[in-house]
């Protein structure tokens, strides 16, 4: 499971219901999107945006759809990326001018999110 933040952490929650309803577009994400509130605090408060991938391709699609998402953006944002065992990174395609450099960017993200007993 991974949890996704969207960075800065804007006063609604809009933009990571934005993202969860980009992400629900894609049939391979569909099912594993879950957006709901931490624990401990109220419904209608700040939502966790959680996406279940297992393995390389999936998490490919994953970070491909949130890099998509990314530049339709106008303001600028960035998305982290954490799981439960404490590792985390951050996709700001903003920085990238062009697609090698996002695509090395993906492929980075990729690599970090996939376990490393389910890499190719």
């Amino acid at each position: 499971m991974i949890t996704l933040a969207v960075r800065p952490d804007l006063s609604s929650v809009d933009a990571r219901r934005s993202l969860a309803s980009w992400l629900r577009a894609d049939d391979r994400l569909r099912d594993g999107v879950t957006l709901t509130p931490p624990e401990g605090v109220p419904e209608g408060g700040a939502d966790v945006l959680r996406v279940a991938v297992e393995g390389a391709g999936a998490a490919m699609v994953l970070v491909q759809a949130v890099a998509g998402w990314l530049t339709h953006r106008r303001d600028d944002v960035s998305v982290g990326f954490s799981r439960g065992d404490g590792w985390s990174a951050d996709l700001d395609v903003s920085r990238a001018r062009d697609m090698t450099q996002v695509t090395a960017l993906i492929e980075a993200t990729v690599h970090a999110v996939t376990p490393q007993e389910q890499r190719p």
